[in-house]
């Protein structure tokens, strides 16, 4: 039998989480952040530089929760792709120590701060 990836002892099952994407391309460019999840679509935002965008929200119980937001700049939006920013994987939520989960996006590719270890690891490269 398969147990869910939240499960006692791994963390809280319920609770607040909170998903943090700041903006730290370089020359001041502007981040346009487009998410979504199984709840709906929550819009598109522009992020300048040293900006974030920050979703928050309650889970009476982390089993399938996800949310994938698509991430673009550059002349005609050409760059960017779509990414998971949550996941109720134990592996993802440990990195985000079961509540917070701040990823910085970056010329190079998009960084997740490990809560534990206290630095930002590189998390996904750039689809285009």
């Amino acid at each position: 039998m398969s147990q869910d990836s939240c499960t006692v002892g791994l963390g809280p099952q319920s609770g607040n989480y909170h998903v943090e994407i700041r903006n730290h391309l370089s020359h001041d460019t502007i981040l346009k952040v487009g998410c979504k999840s199984g709840g709906g679509d929550l819009g598109d935002h522009w992020i300048v530089n040293g900006q974030r965008f920050t979703v928050g929200f309650h889970n009476d119980k982390c089993v399938s929760t996800e949310y994938w937001c698509k991430l673009s700049w550059g002349s005609k939006s050409s760059h960017g792709g779509n990414y998971r920013f949550f996941s109720c994987e134990e592996s993802f939520l440990k990195f985000c120590n079961f509540q917070d989960c701040s990823w910085k996006v970056r010329d190079d590719g998009i960084y997740l701060h490990d809560m534990h270890g206290l630095k930002d690891v590189k998390y996904y490269d750039w689809e285009s």
